[in-house]
């Protein structure tokens, strides 16, 4: 009986699904497919990083190797190639947020955290926190935070973000007299009988400055760290790649960087700038507007800046077709308030496609006019004095040319020269101290804080890369370069290498596990204590890394940097860490 009643029920229910059926013969379903997402994660890095504001996505790292993407090709320009780079990937598969923890030797430590607060397919707010930091003997924090949003139009982008960073350093290089390490410690308690000797700076860079004089126990008990503080905040409109008619972008920025023994900068940015959208030729124009002003906590750096704004203008009109495409534009920066008023250059590169699938040459003049901000420079710099800021750097002509050749399908070659005439290059030097009441080794002192010495150079160069891609399942990438200087002033290009090479590889042995290895090697440099030019150890780094996908939610991983526990410096009198490794684990929830 109970099995008759289902029959009738079940035949029933298919009657009523066939009437509905032949009421509307169309039926229409959206689904929707979700998988868990596997957190494959980026390798922990080393610790040399400065805080990154407002990075725009806020999800987990992957390799991504430039323009270099399977099936690889000869359509784009590559002008000085960089190295392959960690980007942060948009995982839309993942409904919530990622998490990463990690511990080092050297008390190195690691922590990022990402979550969008909204994700919808028009409307996105992402928060981000990130963390890493020594706390050794040669200690660096930088903990920074950043807040992202995008709104998408039918036919427009509106954007806007802010976020702020708080780094910490240690002043922890060495300070020499003629050349042999020594302690101001020992030297300001090894005078402490006698009047103390007043020691002077030398090449005192501020334009409203005049060299300090310092007594010795002073110049020991100086800040023995620093701390930046920086702020960012930025809107902004750009119109959509596929959008018809003209195409535009116009963003307000404002940043700010504060060092706590030194001088605090407020940057208001402008840029913008819009093209005409033609099957073969358009024409635009681009601009760019800073506005710098300057102040500081002690009043014996006042006024070490003067505030002043640059304002850039590149008008261009370009050429697309099959086989080639050409830019003819030029570039006209007008620095309002210090330096040259005027500084022109031209704006021309093309690119010709002899063989499109596997042959295309490219070349260009250019130029380029260098605001040195000192959140720019103090990333490049951390241990540059904070009283310090380092002007603007003008290139009113550079050449450069390259082939790209793609023997295979999945490997390409890129070789190039490249040549720069420079003005108002700078170069990093230890601070130089001089009492004229001591005599010989005892009367000069370098410090562990750097000054810079300005000079017209010029600069050749020649490279090269590979990239090779196999199914992506490995990737790597090799390049290398020659660096020519020429420098008016100088004996030397002050702490800047004579080649350089790196290599980066990632394999992914099966779907959970993989293995990344990144070498980079630096040859022969140079440092200036007073006249004489000392010869640096050449930077040999090998680091390797690990990481294993337990399940959908969790992978661990493994780092082991400086393999060869290479004690090179980066700037003289700062040895990196040694042989140093890190592991952790990535969440995704």
């Amino acid at each position: 009986m109970k099995i008759s009643n289902h029959i009738i029920i079940l035949l029933l229910w298919i009657s009523l699904a066939i009437s509905a059926q032949t009421k509307d013969s169309t039926v229409n379903r959206k689904v929707t497919i979700e998988r868990e997402f596997v957190p494959l994660i980026q390798d922990a890095g080393k610790l040399k990083s400065s805080p990154k504001i407002l990075e725009p996505s806020l999800e987990k790292s992957a390799p991504k190797y430039s323009d270099f993407n399977l099936p690889l090709n000869t359509d784009f320009n590559i002008h000085i190639l960089s190295a392959a780079e960690l980007q942060l990937e948009k995982r839309k598969d993942n409904k919530g947020g990622f998490a990463r923890v990690g511990l080092g030797n050297f008390y190195n430590t690691l922590a990022d955290f990402a979550y969008p607060i909204i994700k919808s397919p028009k409307t996105r707010l992402d928060l981000s926190l990130h963390h890493l930091a020594t706390f050794g003997t040669k200690k660096h924090s930088t903990t920074n935070a950043e807040l992202s949003f995008d709104q998408f139009f039918d036919a427009f982008n509106f954007y806007g973000g802010l976020g702020g960073a708080h780094e910490y350093l240690k002043y922890y290089g060495n300070n020499y007299k003629l050349g042999a390490i020594t302690n101001l410690d020992t030297l300001a308690k090894y005078n402490s009988t006698n009047p103390q000797p007043i020691f002077e700076e030398k090449n005192r860079m501020g334009i409203n400055t005049t060299p300090r004089k310092i007594q010795l126990d002073s110049l020991a008990n100086d800040s023995v760290g620093d701390t930046f503080w920086r702020f960012d905040a930025f809107i902004g409109v750009r119109s959509l790649p596929l959008n018809d008619g003209l195409k535009y972008q116009a963003q307000l920025k404002y940043q700010l960087f504060d060092s706590r023994n030194g001088m605090t900068e407020n940057v208001i940015h402008t840029q913008g700038g819009f093209s005409t959208v033609g099957e073969e030729k358009n024409w635009g124009i681009d601009f760019d507007l800073k506005n710098l002003i300057y102040n500081s906590h002690h009043s014996n750096l006042l006024n070490t800046w003067n505030s002043y704004s640059v304002f850039k203008f590149n008008p261009y009109y370009s050429i697309e077709r099959t086989n080639w495409n050409a830019r003819l534009g030029a570039k006209s920066s007008f620095s309002i308030g210090h330096g040259k008023p005027i500084n022109p250059s031209l704006d021309i590169n093309g690119e010709w496609k002899l063989t499109p699938k596997s042959l295309a040459i490219y070349g260009g003049l250019t130029g380029n006019y260098e605001v040195n901000t000192l959140n720019d420079i103090f990333t490049e710099n951390r241990y540059l004095s904070p009283d310090i800021k380092v002007d603007d750097t003008f290139t009113p002509f550079e050449f450069y040319a390259g082939i790209k050749i793609k023997p295979l399908y999945n490997l390409l070659l890129d070789t190039y020269i490249d040549y720069s005439s420079i003005q108002n290059q700078y170069f990093f030097v230890n601070k130089e101290y001089s009492c004229s009441t001591l005599s010989g080794a005892d009367g000069t002192l370098y410090s562990n804080r750097f000054n810079v010495l300005y000079s017209n150079a010029s600069l050749f160069k020649i490279g090269a890369r590979a990239s090779y891609n196999l199914r992506n399942i490995v990737n790597v990438e090799l390049k290398g370069a020659y660096n020519g200087w020429k420098v008016n002033t100088e004996t030397y290009a002050w702490n800047k290498p004579a080649w350089d090479a790196s290599l980066k590889a990632d394999m992914h042995f099966t779907h959970d596990l993989s293995f990344s290895v990144n070498t980079f090697l630096e040859g022969e440099r140079y440092a200036k204590l007073g006249t004489a030019a000392v010869r640096m150890r050449p930077k040999v780094d090998i680091n390797l890394g690990a990481a294993y996908s337990y399940n959908n939610w969790l992978t661990v991983f493994a780092r082991l940097n400086n393999l060869i526990n290479n004690p090179y410096q980066d700037f003289y009198g700062y040895q990196v860490q040694g042989i140093n490794g890190m592991v952790g684990a990535a969440f995704s929830f």
